[in-house]
């Protein structure tokens, strides 16, 4: 009978302190994070669940182990093991804390780039995993200092081994140290891939290719290229030729021209002449055709947006064209007999 008092007393409680913390003190937490208007306090509620549960368990090992009588030696063992559980429910619950106070720092404060914000939240996470092994260390009696010193010589042969991986966290630095792109940027690597750049990490960026497919690329590879990086252009550019017949007069050529050019200033797609000049020019007397350029510059430097005002522009001249009477050239050819 004295036994089964010795077991219920600390299950009674670890029953009570588990309804106590997962039951109470969490839906009381999520009920005050739900009134806020931002979502990462929820994301931090959710987060604290595990060790909600996991800290009245570790409170009821703790009464067991005191309201038995085991010798001194397996008690200090049994209690190292029980605070050993502690330490872990604490790192682990607050590592994952990190991720959604990252998105708040990203949405409240801009002085970070996104790729700067998630090295630096993911070395603050490293850190937070590394304090939690030292402190378990520590707890156990184990220098943690003597086990590095210990590992010296294993470290050198692992740095040699990681040469690679030190050259392209270095190239990573450097990318974002020297802004040659940042995540979500549409790059062109000549020979190695063209998308949107995705995640930034220590070894490798992926790049998703316009296909959807991704590619993983080395970050050293990236800092020694040559990189086109088609989001930082204020403009994007329409250049094409219109082949006019030849019966097309000057006078009826200039009226073209003029209508194209009243047409770009008056777009709002496309950029008037304050920003970019554009160019429309007879450039050539081709052998159908008497070739005019236009070159001009969409605002938008989206694919799709690009696209919309390409395809106005073209039904446009389309339209001004056969409106002042021309039209289209095709290759066509004229053969002229001669009598004896």
């Amino acid at each position: 009978m004295e036994i089964n008092t010795t077991f219920l007393l600390p299950l009674s409680a670890m029953f009570v302190l588990l309804i106590v913390f997962r039951v109470i003190i969490f839906n009381a937490f999520v009920k005050l994070t739900s009134k806020t208007k931002s979502k990462h306090d929820d994301r931090i509620a959710e987060k604290l669940k595990r060790p909600l549960t996991l800290i009245p368990i570790g409170i009821g090992l703790y009464l067991l182990n005191d309201s038995l009588s085991l010798s001194e030696s397996i008690a200090a063992y049994s209690t190292i093991t029980i605070q050993t559980f502690f330490y872990i429910v604490i790192f682990l619950s607050i590592a994952p804390i990190v991720d959604p106070i990252k998105d708040y720092v990203g949405e409240k404060y801009n002085f970070l780039s996104p790729t700067l914000r998630n090295w630096v939240f993911r070395a603050l996470k490293f850190v937070i995993y590394l304090l939690g092994i030292v402190s378990v260390l520590e707890l156990w009696g184990i220098d943690a200092a003597s086990v590095i010193a210990g590992l010296g010589l294993f470290s050198v042969a692992l740095a040699l081994g990681a040469q690679n991986f030190f050259k392209n966290l270095i190239g990573g630095l450097l990318i974002i140290g020297e802004k040659r792109f940042k995540q979500g940027d549409w790059i062109n690597v000549e020979g190695v891939a063209e998308g949107s750049v995705e995640r930034i990490d220590f070894r490798t960026t992926l790049i998703r290719r316009f296909d959807k497919a991704p590619i993983y690329v080395a970050n050293s590879v990236l800092s020694d290229s040559e990189i086109i990086n088609f989001s930082e252009m204020p403009f994007r550019r329409i250049r094409f030729h219109v082949g006019l017949i030849y019966q097309t007069t000057p006078e009826k050529i200039l009226a073209i021209r003029k209508d194209i050019e009243e047409y770009i200033e008056k777009n709002k797609n496309l950029v008037d002449a304050k920003d970019q000049p554009s160019t429309i020019r007879v450039t050539n007397f081709n052998d159908s055709s008497i070739d005019m350029l236009v070159n001009c510059f969409t605002k938008s430097t989206q694919w799709h947006d690009f696209c919309i005002a390409r395809e106005e522009l073209l039904l446009k001249i389309i339209e001004i064209v056969k409106k002042n009477g021309s039209d289209f050239a095709y290759p066509t050819q004229t053969i002229h007999l001669e009598k004896d």
